[in-house]
């Protein structure tokens, strides 16, 4: 990560040094007093539930470089090498972020997205990690925190910078996108998501679509051109495109999707008149798209494509990402728990019915969170769906899935409803047979990771 000084956060945050010599070098950056390390700098935000001015004793004892804070730290202990003083300190963690993009020489990707991001993300690292030293948020730091810890994080020799930017309502992206300041920009798709926060869908639209609206006019915007609210963002950039899918003017142009978890999901794709077949190590049209979302990036970026296209057959997908295992029994189990959407729900329900298990088709099906007032409806919808996609055996997880829990019974599909996770994770292991294949998928909040842990706890992870 780029080596600053006490001397530069303090010109990055405009504060003041309250102790301390600027010239002391600062080699890591941290919010939470239990990661700083000697020599690091530690943001003492505070939070709804903690105060980081209560750790500023810790990061001495960790020999942190600097801690910057909205006020004098207390008592006697000991204390960091360097205090500045801000009347922010989150609004001082974002300039230092900013601070620290402008000194880095990399090519920075920017992207967000309804559904998607975080393995869109993955695949572009992985695609130009074939040519370039790539450098990519870790897990979910993709808010107003976690980006500037990002950039602060990117190595000064890194040659690509893939950022993936997320929101909960308006002024989001455009804040983030104003910090890592893009050469290229993808906004993946646009999906009924978040709707506890935004009034309809085309308001979504518009809060991703700040991504293209704030970038620089000789940056580059990746266009999803099957995504018609996509297209329609996409106007707010005059600068250049590259664009992706199913037409036929495309710059990558999608011919075709082998939808199924077994083996993993399939595309065949045009670039430049040259076809190519790619098949993953990770199930679902969906993934297949992202997958395609990545091709066109690596387009953008302008580095050799038929060793980023190789690249992308190899990428493992995180924990709760879509990941498959292969359990004893025998039995296939794929972890889909970080998230859930309607679409993103719909199109896992597609892919099980186009995938052929020597058992049945499970699903564990948690709450899909922040629908706003249409939440049951959703889920009721998501009954029928289930009620017409060849589901064996149905698991439901949470008060809003019983809804779709009644109506996938009433069509006389078998149904286990369980109040929480941990209710789920008790039975899981029994309601399963040799040769499912069982896909767990819910919102984060629903904490399904703990059905997978049970399945794989009790009956042995063998790959």
């Amino acid at each position: 990560m780029p080596t600053l000084s006490v001397g530069a956060l303090l010109d990055a945050t405009g504060g003041t040094l309250l102790a301390g010599d600027p010239r002391t070098p600062v080699t890591s950056y941290a919010i939470d007093s239990r990661k700083i390390s000697r020599g690091g700098a530690f943001f003492a935000l505070a939070g709804e539930r903690t105060d980081g001015h209560a750790f500023v004793g810790d990061a001495g004892r960790h020999e942190a470089a600097v801690a910057i804070v909205a006020r004098r730290p207390e008592g006697n202990g000991p204390l960091p090498a360097a205090l500045i003083q801000v009347d922010d300190v989150a609004a001082a963690l974002a300039r230092s972020g900013a601070y620290a993009r402008q000194k880095l020489r990399a090519r920075f990707i920017a992207l967000t997205g309804s559904a998607g991001k975080t393995t869109t993300k993955e695949f572009i690292a992985k695609a130009l990690g074939a040519s370039l030293k790539v450098h990519r948020n870790i897990g979910n730091l993709n808010n107003e925190l976690g980006v500037p810890l990002t950039l602060l994080s990117c190595p000064d020799d890194a040659e690509a910078a893939v950022i993936e930017m997320g929101m909960r309502g308006p002024g989001e992206i455009a804040f983030l996108a104003r910090l890592v300041d893009p050469d290229i920009a993808l906004v993946t798709n646009v999906r009924p998501v978040h709707l506890e926060f935004f009034e309809s869908v085309d308001g979504i639209a518009a809060a991703k679509g700040e991504l293209f609206a704030v970038l620089r006019e000789n940056a580059t915007a990746v266009v999803n051109l099957d995504d018609a609210r996509v297209r329609v963002q996409a106007a707010r950039h005059a600068g250049p495109r590259v664009t992706f899918g199913q037409t036929a003017g495309a710059d990558v142009v999608l011919l075709s999707v082998s939808d199924r978890f077994l083996p993993g999901a399939a595309l065949t794709l045009r670039i430049g008149g040259r076809t190519r077949t790619l098949s993953l190590r990770v199930g679902g049209a969906h993934v297949a798209l992202d997958a395609l979302a990545a091709a066109a990036t690596v387009v953008a970026c302008g580095v050799p494509i038929e060793p980023a296209l190789d690249a992308l057959t190899f990428m493992e997908p995180a924990p709760g990402r879509g990941r498959i295992s292969e359990l004893p029994g025998p039995m296939t189990l794929v972890d889909d728990t970080y998230n859930s959407n309607p679409e993103a729900l719909a199109s896992v329900l597609r892919t099980l019915g186009a995938s052929s298990p020597a058992g049945r088709r499970v699903l564990v099906m948690g709450d899909m969170l922040e629908l706003g007032a249409n939440a049951a409806a959703f889920h009721r919808e998501a009954g029928e769906q289930i009620a017409a996609s060849g589901i064996g055996l149905l698991v439901t997880v949470g008060p809003l899935s019983r809804q779709a829990a009644e109506v996938a019974r009433r069509a006389g599909i078998e149904v286990a409803a369980f109040d929480d996770a941990s209710g789920a994770a008790g039975t899981i292991a029994s309601l399963v047979r040799p040769g499912d294949l069982v896909v767990v998928k819910g919102s984060r909040g629903i904490r399904l990771e703990q059905v997978v842990d049970a399945l794989v706890t009790r009956r042995g992870e063998a790959a």
